[in-house]
């Protein structure tokens, strides 16, 4: 009776631990899985864009994408129950992207033709404020850099 009990509480650890090994690893675009989506093609530009989201449920990033160059944005966050939004502006606030058109996808790939300032905002759609820190993660393509 014993061994059974023992085989009881055995499985059961087995089947929790299981559980939770395969939630993790579906939620993909955690702040710490972000830098998975670079793969070998892009390089990280280096920069840390982490910030809580504001009274709004959204983070504000401006950043200077140069023409010619192929860039990969990626939004990431701990937040399992809403979808990112992920959206990039001119400084006229025209939308260039937005990943709500395209079923909240966690990164993007954009190649710009000329030098852009830009507004990047990630940002989730709920009335309750969720102060939760969310990242932007930016890279280069590879071959738009020239280093191979």
């Amino acid at each position: 009776m014993q061994y059974n009990f023992v085989k009881i509480i055995f499985s059961g650890l087995f089947i929790v631990v299981s559980h939770f090994t395969i939630a993790q690893y579906n939620n993909e675009n955690t702040l710490m899985r972000c830098d998975d989506y670079l793969h070998d093609d892009y390089i990280s530009s280096g920069q840390d864009y982490t910030a809580n989201l504001n009274k709004n449920n959204k983070a504000v990033f401006h950043t200077t994408f140069y023409g010619g160059t192929q860039y990969r944005i990626i939004a990431c966050s701990n937040i399992e129950k809403y979808p990112l939004i992920l959206e990039v502006y001119d400084t006229e606030r025209n939308l260039i992207f937005s990943n709500s058109d395209h079923d909240y996808i966690p990164y993007w790939d954009l190649l710009f033709t000329s030098t852009v300032t830009s507004i990047v905002e990630i940002s989730i759609d709920t009335k309750q404020n969720i102060k939760k820190p969310v990242k932007l993660l930016i890279g280069f393509k590879r071959s738009s850099l020239n280093l191979d």
